[in-house]
Formats: structure tokens, C-alpha cells, sequence
């Protein structure tokens, strides 16, 4: 089945989930080196998880849109990136996360300003705002290039296995048209 494009850019583009992302999902969130930066670093997640995710929590009106990242080449899935939390002052926090080997070429930069275009433009947001660790300045840079302005860092706040208790930098942007 052709995925549901919902953005497109250069390098690549956001899709509608499908359970046939769960099992790349799977595999990317459960590599090492890419979870120890997720909000539960020392969790491993089962594929029936990541099915049950996409069927049941990914994507709920008003409150959460989770899009898949495909690689335009070969539309394969390479990532996810999503807004959740949405509230009523029309706030939401963004999020995502990538195949290890897909880092450091643009791929998450591009992504996240597919996504913020999409959060403003069609989901009409006000503002979305994230947290980094320390230990994963690539991320911060990502952010940072799509124009979110880090707004505090909270000391040794998070344990990371393998790291200890980590900085939080968090980070926000405005919607200038809302």
C-alpha cells in the first residue's frame, strides 16, 4: 500500500501511519543508541506496543498527530515525528526520532520543519515546545535551525542509563500568525 503523504520536502516526507510502520518503528526505537535520548531511556519497547501505539494512541483527534518520516528515495519508514499534549491554549509539545543511520544529514532538520509548517498552518497551533538532553546536542541543532529559542535547562534532571542524571534543555516556538 502507497503511503498517505500529508507534507512533502527534498529529502523526505510525512505519512499517515499504518501498521506497517510498527515493525521499523520497532526497530528504530529499541536501537540503543537512539533511545537512550527518548523521554524513557531505559525502557524497551515489544512490537505489540508499537502496534497497539498507532492503532490506539498516535493519532486522537485534538489531542495528538504522529507522522511517519519516509525517506523519498525509497519511501521506506525512517523515523517518526509527532505533536502531542495538544491543549486548549493551542500548545503542544513536538517530538521525533530517527534511524541511527539516517543521522546528520539534514533528515531530522527537514522533517521538523515539515512538521512545524503543518502544526501552524493546518492544525492552527500557537506554540510547540520540546525538551533535549544535554548529552544530544545534534537534536538541540535541529531545533535551533528551525528557529525554536531554548528557554531554560533544568540541572540534573533526567536519568539516562549509561550517563547518570542529565541536564534538560527546553526549548519553544511561536506561531508568529496566531
Amino acid at each position: 500500500m502507497d503511503p498517505v503523504l500529508i507534507e512533502k520536502g527534498k529529502k523526505v516526507s510525512l505519512a499517515i501511519l499504518t501498521r506497517e510502520d510498527a515493525p521499523a518503528l520497532y526497530r528504530i526505537i529499541n536501537d540503543p543508541e537512539v533511545h537512550r535520548t527518548l523521554s524513557t531511556p531505559g525502557k524497551i519497547y515489544s512490537l505489540v506496543e508499537e502496534y497497539d501505539w498507532i492503532d490506539n494512541y498516535a493519532n486522537v483527534p485534538g489531542k495528538s498527530v504522529n507522522l511517519a518520516i519516509k525517506y523519498n528515495e525509497t519511501m521506506e519508514t525512517v523515523g517518526i515525528i509527532g505533536i502531542n499534549d495538544i491543549d486548549n491554549d493551542r500548545r503542544a509539545h513536538i517530538g521525533y526520532y530517527l534511524r541511527k543511520d539516517y543521522w546528520g544529514k539534514g533528515i531530522m532538520t527537514e522533517a521538523t520543519a515539515l512538521m512545524v509548517d503543518y502544526a501552524f498552518r493546518i492544525m492552527n497551533l500557537r506554540k510547540l515546545f520540546t525538551n533535549v538532553y544535554s548529552m544530544n546536542p545534534a537534536s538541540s541543532k535541529v531545533l535551533e535551525k528551525n528557529g525554536f529559542h531554548k528557554i531554560g535547562t533544568m540541572k540534573r534532571d533526567h536519568y539516562v542509563p549509561g550517563e547518570g542524571f542529565v541536564d534538560v534543555n527546553f526549548y519553544e516556538l511561536l506561531n508568529s500568525d496566531a
